[in-house]
């Protein structure tokens, strides 16, 4: 019974196949940015990602990215946090409270983090991660990559004008999103070598004129993250972008849609990703070429600026 506990034990530290150390097979590392409900999208690639044995080596995320990659860090299994956002709600990260900062706390993520996380601390990943938020009063970034989780990702979820910020220290801090919105700088600060960028957007997904605080808010950021694009591309060598425009930012009852156009788009850029891992085939350039007239609205090769 003894060696039964201890077999067990080793395979729970172990994590997930696509987390295994000693495999020979060089790795990745992830940007995923925000987008509420649409951030789904990244565990459509994570799942591609592992059905196809690529490493993930770094991941950095601003926003919902910064939940979902560090769920995945800590070695919670894909199927558990894919079980979980099936049926997450906004009650079950958010509780109303109107005040003179934001219409609601978001300390809820806490009990969120607690029932599917395996690790609360940094230092306990299985792989390296930097979380991402907004200082308020410089407008600067600020780069977690050690101690408390929880309260991180609280920060980098602060959306404003609908979560109050979190104060961290002496600290006022709030949606990584503002600074980053694909983190891929972050990424590349914690050593991935070779990063690949997750953008599922901030557009609210109504059309019209807005009708509400929350529109009005998450279109001015939408319109600013826009003129950011550059910035960010260049620290990437791979960006996706699942087509998760039709849905809107509090769509959490269609999950398996966004997860599915994440899993689309990752497996659209195998031929690219195994390229920049010196996997690809003798008739990669083919299937390469072939790709790229069919599907450059999902991904494209962001331009090496560095």
């Amino acid at each position: 019974m003894t060696s039964e506990k201890h077999l067990e034990r080793e395979k729970r530290q172990a994590g997930p196949e696509i987390q295994r150390a000693g495999t020979g097979r060089p790795g990745i590392g992830l940007a995923l940015g925000g987008g509420f409900a649409r951030g789904f999208a990244h565990l459509g690639v994570l799942r591609v990602l592992e059905q196809h044995n690529i490493s993930v080596t770094h991941i950095a995320g601003s926003s919902v990215g910064s939940i979902l990659g560090a769920a995945y860090a800590s070695g919670a299994p894909l199927d558990r946090i894919i079980a979980c956002c099936r049926s997450l709600r906004f009650r079950d990260i958010a509780r109303w409270r109107v005040s003179r900062l934001g219409l609601a706390s978001n300390q809820r993520l806490a009990g969120l983090i607690e029932r599917v996380f395996e690790s609360r601390q940094f230092e306990d990943l299985r792989i390296p991660v930097a979380i991402v938020a907004t200082d308020l009063t410089s407008g600067d970034p600020v780069i977690f990559t050690q101690g408390n989780l929880v309260d991180a990702i609280r920060a980098s979820c602060a959306f404003p004008g609908l979560f109050e910020p979190v104060e961290i220290g002496t600290r006022c801090l709030a949606d990584g999103g503002l600074v980053a919105p694909v983190p891929t700088q972050a990424a590349r600060s914690i050593g991935a070598p070779i990063v690949i960028g997750v953008s599922v957007g901030m557009q609210d997904g109504y059309r019209g004129a807005p009708t509400n605080v929350f529109q009005v808010v998450s279109r001015a950021v939408s319109a600013a993250q826009k003129h950011q694009i550059e910035l960010w591309e260049r620290h990437a060598d791979l960006v996706l972008r699942p087509d998760v425009q039709s849905l809107a930012w509090d769509d959490f009852g269609r999950a398996d849609e966004a997860i599915e156009a994440g899993a689309l788009a990752a497996r659209r850029a195998l031929p690219r990703i195994e390229k920049l891992l010196g996997l690809a085939a003798p008739d990669g350039a083919a299937n390469t070429a072939k790709l790229e007239a069919e599907d450059k609205a999902y991904l494209w090769l962001a331009e090496t600026l560095r």
